[in-house]
């Protein structure tokens, strides 16, 4: 039952929810007319600093994509390959790669970031391995073992807050 109704969600998203790339625009326009109607600047004002904004976003966006594609690095080393085979070899139950892939998953984010990555892997790997696993809910909960990152070793909030004299 339980699968039957991820499925029927998951079938109902794909039919209705738009491209996140439309929200993009949709949320950049709804934007760039705010600006313009209540803080009372031009319109290329406006442009220009979403031009200069969109930059200062590049660099950012190129520092996560280091992240990931080193902890990617890092869950395709052969030393994380050996240690999922020690660690999954008790697994035998779909339940069992559920709970296991939140735990696992939850504390590899409170090291870093990038490490969601070996969770994936890991997943990924106990849905190869294991029978009747619902690849769906599998990804959910690898998405919610990685809600603990935000007060893990990595986290912005906490770095920035313990920099000496940081703007807040």
């Amino acid at each position: 039952m339980l699968k039957q109704l991820g499925e029927s969600f998951t079938d109902l998203f794909q039919k209705y929810m738009p491209s996140a790339f439309v929200f993009a625009l949709l949320l950049t326009l709804i934007t760039m007319i705010c600006a313009y109607i209540f803080m009372d600047v031009g319109v290329m004002d406006v442009i220009t600093s979403w031009y200069d904004g969109f930059f200062d976003l590049l660099s950012f966006g190129m520092q996560i994509v280091l992240i990931i594609i080193t902890g990617f690095s890092i869950a395709l080393s052969p030393v994380i390959r050996r240690a999922i085979n020690r660690l999954t070899v008790s697994i035998k139950t779909p339940k069992q790669v559920y709970l296991f892939v939140i735990v696992v998953g939850s504390l590899l984010s409170l090291v870093s970031f990038g490490w969601i990555v070996i969770t994936c892997v890991l997943a990924r790997e106990l849905a190869v391995r294991i029978k009747n696993v619902n690849y769906p809910f599998l990804v959910a909960c690898v998405y919610f073992s990685f809600g603990g990152w935000v007060s893990g070793l990595s986290s912005s909030i906490p770095l920035l807050l313990n920099t000496e004299d940081n703007f807040f």
